[in-house]
């Protein structure tokens, strides 16, 4: 009897044979897990996980029957009786179980001995009544089957669990990516994938574009080529960790890049990932490195990502050539990340990281040979940094890859990582650079109402003002009412409205017109502007320094200023308690240091709020605790670990605003057959709210449901041109949402 692995319209003489599936996944699954050094385990799995499928209930399923089958537990039971006389071996045919079951419904929990067998754990997986499946070994010599008995990884020392766990998930990304390939590669023909330039030639650009400073004339183009040029020289060192603590307007965009791309060539790397807090910072990083590197050669890969066809003016002359070739190839490297540069969200990263669905794993095993940059390194998730940190030193340690974190406010990151691989500070002298950039000092006023912080911002020609909540930015911008040149921004504002008003403030900060700009946090990391003078209500001192690096970024002025002050306002009812707690360290470095903007400052902050905040905040949804059970044995909760990561939280729910072209596409999805399709354009018209914020809108009328699936506000007279979406009185919560 003939078996088939996929069935298709031309005829059976058509369909692919299984053997074929089987042995073409296998090598893909040895080339893809080349870099990660799993190749040996990734061509078992591979060769094993659709076995399920030699049953005579598949077959007639592939005929028509319409009856489902399991066909992907028969693969992760007969690895572990394959290997079951060697003790080890058996250990690690377990683990890769998980991924031969989980290769279309994602890696399970392990579950208990009593689990029953339709319970969704491996263990109950295990128990179920199999169609007869033996016939495969007619195809498969499974004597010549060679599972390596030892792990190529060096386990964590206080969580090997966890080492362990990271391994089965770089396999799983693996095997999942090449079966995803082979069997796309049958149904639809061979897309065009890969074909990228490789990291040595893009290093070539980026130097060659480089060379455009080799000339600096200003004493802070002179600094940051002296800066530029001395990470360069670093780059030949061996993989590991890295700090690169770069004072606010000091180029640490083009330098991390720069060493990046170097260091990937000393080190036969393979590509670049560069992780980024906001979607709004990654538009304007990704738009620089796309200058230097080509569009086609940069990944833009956020949530608010449009892939809709569009010239791009960086490739004016074959803008349509490239609008039909470079965004298919984009959008399939999306699904994997197989691409030289990745620009991404810490949410993408990290979720992906911990997730569970195949889907969102194909790209781990790109992460093998990688320079992972972490811009903003102060932004990364604190109630999930412990986790955070042991994946990207599984990374480090066991996929060598290289991590980077970049930022002016340097936490203290060391206590999350190995002992024996210290943090290298690719800037020569820190303190010195400190030194040379202070062009703003912070006064801290004291308590100060909204009335006379109004009146001094109406001083000021050009000034911006951030504060904490939502509800104290929208009440000091109507204070401002007949104040020329007044702008607004929060997250009430969809993605596409701040990026218009960002437009509107850089131009007339650049004309010297009247610019008076109220925000949130989100003005905060990364946003290049260049104020004059800012004030900001009491936060934690990395968002004040944060804040005050958009003040004299360019040091037009002798010196600039920062005013914090303690907002005593009625619309300020109570102040997060994650603001809270920083404010209340910040005040004391604040009194404890006549210049808070230094390295020492700084590293007292996070000693102190680390130290105050005790080590179960770092992993506050005991995301360890899955992987790692006391006992070294293979019991991981993989599917309970990836519902309890989410540095979004779920109470949160999407309302999309008819805004400009979202109007538009809205009407394109009302007559549209997958209405699936237009998610990801409709973000960069989306604002997050609370649930009882979206019951109090929906309790008016004010939300109409497109497709079963869009929120979307129907009535315009609530999303003011201004200040956004009009809350009803009494709604609930206030907070800042950041976007990924």
């Amino acid at each position: 009897m003939t078996y088939y692995a996929h069935s298709n319209a031309e005829g059976k003489e058509n369909w692919q044979l299984l053997i074929a599936h089987l042995t073409g996944t296998a090598a893909l699954a040895v080339e893809f897990g080349r870099d990660a050094g799993i190749s040996d385990f990734a061509y078992v799995a591979a060769l094993l996980h659709d076995i399920g499928k030699y049953s005579q209930a598949f077959q007639k399923r592939l005929e028509g029957a319409p009856a489902k089958v399991d066909h992907s537990t028969a693969g992760a039971r007969e690895i572990i009786d394959l290997f079951s006389q060697d003790q080890a071996q058996q250990f690690i045919a377990t683990l890769l179980a998980y991924c031969i079951s989980g290769h279309h419904g994602g890696l399970l929990d392990f579950g208990s001995p009593i689990d029953l067998e339709n319970d969704g754990t491996l263990q109950a997986r295990l128990k179920r009544q199999l169609q007869d499946y033996s016939v495969y070994a007619q195809e498969i010599e499974t004597v010549a089957l060679n599972l390596p008995a030892t792990l190529p990884i060096r386990p964590n020392r206080r969580f090997p669990g966890f080492s362990l766990a990271f391994f089965t998930r770089m396999v799983y990304s693996t095997l999942v990516d090449a079966d995803f390939q082979e069997t796309e590669t049958f149904m639809q023909g061979k897309k065009p994938r890969g074909g990228y330039a490789d990291i040595a030639e893009l290093c070539n650009r980026f130097n060659r574009f480089l060379e455009r400073f080799d000339r600096p004339q200003t004493p802070i183009d002179v600094q940051r080529t002296q800066t530029l040029k001395a990470c360069i020289e670093k780059a030949g060192q061996r993989p590991g960790y890295f700090s690169l603590t770069v004072p606010t307007g000091g180029g640490k965009t083009f330098t991390s890049m720069a060493f990046a791309l170097n260091h990937a060539i000393a080190n036969g790397m393979k590509r670049i990932i560069y992780v980024i807090p906001y979607t709004s910072i990654i538009e304007q990083n990704a738009a620089e490195f796309k200058k230097c590197l080509g569009s086609d050669h940069v990944l833009e890969h956020h949530s608010n990502f449009d892939w809709s066809p569009r010239g791009d003016p960086n490739q004016a002359s074959t803008a349509d050539n490239w609008t039909n070739n470079a965004l298919q190839k984009l959008k399939l490297a999306a699904e994997n990340w197989d691409i030289p540069i990745v620009v991404t969200t810490n949410v993408q990263f990290f979720e992906s990281l911990f997730a569970n669905r195949s889907s969102h794993c194909r790209k781990l095993h790109n992460l093998a040979r990688s320079v992972i940059i972490f811009d903003e390194a102060q932004m990364l998730p604190r109630e999930y940094l412990q986790p955070c940190l042991y994946a990207v030193s599984e990374l480090v340690n066991n996929y060598r890859a290289t991590a980077v974190f970049c930022t002016a406010t340097q936490p203290r990151l060391e206590r999350f990582l190995p002992e024996d691989q210290p943090v290298q500070e690719l800037v020569p002298n820190p303190n010195k650079l400190y030194d040379f950039y202070k062009r703003v000092k912070v006064v801290h006023l004291g308590k100060r109402d909204d009335e006379s912080i109004l009146r001094e911002l109406k001083t000021h020609l050009q000034v911006l003002c951030i504060v904490n909540t939502r509800k104290h930015a929208k009440g000091l911008f109507a204070g401002l009412e007949n104040a020329a040149g007044r702008f607004h921004l929060s997250t009430l504002m969809c993605p596409a409205h701040r990026k218009n008003v960002l437009a509107s403030i850089r131009q007339r900060l650049e004309q010297g017109q009247p610019c008076r700009v109220i925000s949130t946090q989100i003005m905060e990391a990364g946003i290049d502007v260049d104020f004059p003078v800012g004030y900001r209500a009491m936060a934690g001192l990395d968002s004040i320094i944060q804040a005050a690096g958009r003040v004299n970024r360019e040091g037009k002025q002798a010196v600039g200023e920062m005013f914090v002050f303690e907002p005593d306002s009625m619309f300020v009812k109570r102040t997060p308690a994650y603001i809270q707690q920083g404010a209340d360290l910040a005040r004391s470095i604040l009194r404890e240091y006549d210049d808070p903007v230094c390295l020492e400052a700084i590293r007292s902050y996070f000693e102190q709020l680390y130290d105050f905040q005790g080590k179960h905040a770092f992993d506050a949804h005991h995301i360890l605790e899955y992987f790692d059970k006391g006992a070294l044995e293979p019991n991981f909760d993989f599917k309970t670990a990836a519902e309890n990561f989410k540095l979004i939280q779920n109470h949160t729910i999407a309302v999309v605003i008819p805004y400009q072209d979202g109007e538009s596409a809205l009407r394109e999805l009302s007559h549209s057959q997958y209405p699936m399709s237009y998610s990801r354009k409709l973000q960069a018209y989306t604002v997050n709210i609370y649930e009882q914020e979206f019951q109090a809108l929906q309790g008016k009328g004010l939300v109409d449901i497109y497709a079963d699936v869009y929120s979307v506000l129907n009535d315009m007279n609530y999303y003011d041109a201004e200040t956004g979406l009009i809350l009803p009185e009494n709604s609930g919560g206030d907070a800042i949402f950041f976007d990924g």
